[in-house]
């Protein structure tokens, strides 16, 4: 019995690690809510027990508040994606804080939260919008691979992009808002599967720069 235990303490020293982090993934979608895609896809996100960060244009939310309501109860991380999707390259720094500021209030009005992260519409931000949006207490990021939805690339397409493009801590770039027809549903069933195939862990884009910050390296999709 003695050597029982002894040889069950040894294999509980040296037994395979099985604790170890899976890697990363972020999905991100912009421009919504949609009257018909958003709904589509948070079907989808919930059959597969996935989380994502939604980057909304006010105007959208304010139209369509119960679909804004439904990503914030899904779990869904929720970010600012300025209230008309105004360039900040062709908009002034005031244009640009009255519609991060007014999308702020749409969306805190229906969630009862303030967003923390701030996507520039098209990835565009000089320095002065930045300081801005630190200002803020936001963080201002971008992505790191780009699926082309927005283009109606097939959906076959944009599954094989995203296979030869994703890398643990990748921020993968989608569209629940897109001119009908969106190829995003279809594309979205053939992504996620092989994402967890291949061994990715969905979480929302804070989790991913929270854990940048601890290791202290700095991720290709923020800006700053």
């Amino acid at each position: 019995m003695r050597f029982l235990c002894l040889l069950l303490s040894f294999a509980m020293i040296f037994r395979p690690c099985g604790t170890e982090r899976k890697k990363r993934v972020a999905l991100t979608f912009d421009d919504g809510p949609h009257a018909v895609y958003t709904a589509q896809i948070l079907q989808i996100l919930y059959e597969y027990g996935v989380t994502a960060t939604f980057f909304v244009v006010g105007y959208n939310a304010e139209r369509y508040p119960e679909l804004l309501r439904a990503q914030f109860d899904l779990g869904h991380e929720i970010g600012n994606h300025t209230y008309s999707h105004t360039v900040s390259g062709k908009s002034s720094l005031e244009k640009i804080e009255e519609e991060i500021k007014t999308t702020d209030r749409v969306i805190s009005s229906v969630t009862g939260a303030v967003p923390t992260l701030f996507r520039p519409p098209e990835g565009k931000a000089g320095r002065e919008l930045l300081d801005f949006v630190r200002r803020l207490g936001k963080t201002a990021v971008i992505w790191d691979v780009d699926t082309r939805d927005w283009a109606h690339t097939p959906p076959e397409k944009i599954a094989e992009n995203v296979k030869q493009n994703v890398h643990d801590g990748s921020v993968i770039l989608m569209h629940d808002f897109v001119a009908a027809p969106s190829p995003t549903p279809e594309a979205l069933k053939l992504i996620i599967p092989y994402l967890i195939d291949a061994g990715y862990e969905f979480v929302t884009v804070s989790e991913l720069l929270a854990e940048e910050a601890e290791t202290g390296s700095r991720p290709s999709y923020f800006l700053g």
